[in-house]
């Protein structure tokens, strides 16, 4: 028989468990919360599904606290070298909820069986993104792209006006229709092979950088002052030609690192978004995701990995789990009875325990 290492109880969620981040320490022992049992290619649990809880109450002008929660499996390994295992293992299983607002319904969990694992070696994770200082040599054909890629949000498009308000006047009529109609639907590849290369990378680097929207009245923080928007923009038309010397300006320039961009998410500055699209067009070139055929640059498509699949269903649309309580002078019945969420009631007992008796013994 294998020498001990690690036992491992692994549990359901029944209702999300208010926590705010899904992995946590109790009693010395890891508590995961994740969307799969077992340990992925890389020796990592997924991730599990992340939601938002938010809490009104009725009768009160205030605003609503929203708290993060996450629903799936709950995962506790416990070192059995330690001489407390059996006491903390007997915590764990008469443990009936995990994280904040238990007394509202909320962080219900079932254990589902408790099994000896050996500790899976991790692979490590990939390094941070690292925005360039300066750009290095690289084909004509991607030039050019790095060249649509900074001046796209410079120009009125169906979508937007220019983001810093004056509109450049780019020479290339090639590079100023990929830069005006990137917005379109539909993919103009046989015309503008630019297209889906600003499509691409300004759409990832938006998605990379907007987390917390904050709404602003202007495209930059007027509050420090005005910007001269139209020397800003006859700045950029003079770099234009030359790439090392556009890229640098949108890298040093302290009065265009004032611009948002979006008014939506004004946290997000401008030339973080820039520069973030760029280098990940470069990232891919030198990755092989990227290369350069007949004098344009062609994206390589490749086989959906399984961690791709995961990032696809951890970025689906977050749902909001929405509480209302009576106020103080209303309340008659207890809180848990009267716990609505969207969609759905919460009774005094969250969900009816399985009748079958789960074998929590050792696996062999």
């Amino acid at each position: 028989m294998a020498s001990r290492n690690m036992m491992r109880l692994v549990g359901e969620t029944i209702t999300p468990v208010v926590v705010q981040k899904p992995v946590f320490y109790i009693k010395g022992c890891k508590v995961t919360i994740t969307r799969a049992c077992n340990e992925n290619e890389r020796g990592y649990l997924p991730y599990p599904r992340k939601l938002h809880y938010g809490k009104l109450v009725k009768g009160e002008r205030k605003a609503p606290t929203i708290k993060s929660c996450y629903q799936g499996y709950v995962v506790v390994d416990i070192n059995l070298n330690n001489k407390a295992e059996e006491k903390r293992l007997k915590w764990f299983l008469n443990l009936e909820g995990l994280g904040g607002c238990q007394i509202e319904g909320m962080g219900k969990i079932q254990w589902l069986e408790r099994k000896e694992v050996t500790p899976v070696k991790k692979t490590p994770r990939e390094k941070k993104r690292v925005i360039r200082k300066g750009l290095g040599n690289y084909p004509k054909p991607l030039q050019t792209a790095i060249k649509a890629i900074i001046l796209h949000d410079f120009v009125h498009t169906v979508k937007h006006e220019s983001k810093i308000y004056q509109e450049v006047e780019i020479e290339s009529s090639f590079i100023r229709y990929a830069c005006k109609n990137h917005h379109l639907n539909g993919n103009d590849t046989t015309n503008n092979w630019l297209i889906p290369i600003i499509k691409k990378y300004d759409g990832l680097a938006s998605f990379l950088n907007r987390r917390i929207p904050r709404r602003e009245e202007r495209r930059y923080d007027y509050q420090n002052g005005e910007i001269d928007c139209k020397k800003v923009a006859e700045e950029i038309a003079r770099k234009q030609n030359n790439i090392f010397s556009l890229y640098n300006y949108i890298y040093y320039d302290k009065t265009f690192c004032r611009f948002y961009e979006t008014i939506d998410y004004a946290d997000n500055k401008l030339r973080k978004h820039l520069l973030l699209a760029v280098n990940l067009l470069i990232n891919d070139f030198k990755k092989g995701k990227v290369k350069v055929e007949n004098n344009k640059i062609i994206l390589i498509s490749s086989p959906t990995t399984e961690k791709e699949e995961e990032t696809k269903k951890f970025l689906s649309g977050s749902k909001v789990l929405r509480c209302i309580y009576p106020s103080k002078k209303e309340l008659v019945r207890p809180r848990v009875e009267q716990t609505s969420f969207q969609g759905s009631t919460v009774q005094s007992e969250t969900a009816q325990k399985k009748t079958e008796k789960i074998d929590l013994r050792w696996n062999s």
